[in-house]
């Protein structure tokens, strides 16, 4: 997978250099590219999806359902990403992957935030078929120590989805504070 990055507000790349960037990718047995476009481009994802010969995967800065129901009926990814973090929690996630199945469009959540965004995303993930991955951040404070664990990947690089009470998550309260104590010190 190639994460371009086009989801980064001072991305300068449009089509012509998606698609060339996609050919020289397929040559390479690339799995997908991931936002190659700027997140508001929708006519040219479509155009990119269509002709380019990488599955193309996107959605990770959208927000909200209604934000990604143009990019799935048109066609514009292969692989929808959402990000529980920003599209409003499990329920819209969950909307979201039943409207990309009806689609014909594969979910790989996007968990690349906090402990408690992976471990949702990774319950998410477990809900749906077609499901068999979720992006996320290796060696995060946020994601390692506010959790007071790891995600280690097991010996088939796959990560164990929590299963205890709600997310299966148990918080560092000690760690949560530092962090927002960092946080606010830094705004």
């Amino acid at each position: 997978m190639v994460d371009a990055g086009g989801s980064d507000a001072f991305w300068g790349q449009g089509y012509k250099w998606a698609i060339r960037a996609a050919d020289r990718l397929a040559a390479h047995g690339v799995t997908w590219f991931e936002e190659p476009l700027r997140p508001d481009a929708l006519e040219d994802f479509v155009q990119l999806r269509r002709h380019s010969r990488v599955p193309i995967a996107g959605g990770e800065v959208l927000t909200r359902r209604q934000s990604f129901r143009p990019f799935l009926e048109q066609g514009a990814f292969d692989i929808v990403q959402p990000d529980v973090t920003k599209v409003g929690g499990l329920s819209e996630s969950r909307r979201i992957a039943w409207e990309a199945e009806e689609c014909g469009v594969r979910m790989i959540p996007h968990g690349w935030n906090t402990a408690v965004g992976l471990a949702a995303d990774l319950q998410i993930a477990s809900a749906f078929a077609h499901t068999d991955l979720v992006e996320y951040l290796m060696g995060s404070p946020f994601i390692d120590e506010i959790s007071g664990r790891a995600f280690p990947l097991d010996s088939e690089g796959m990560l164990a989805i929590p299963d205890g009470p709600g997310l299966g998550l148990t918080l560092d309260e000690s760690a949560v504070a530092e962090y927002c104590a960092r946080s606010m010190a830094i705004a």
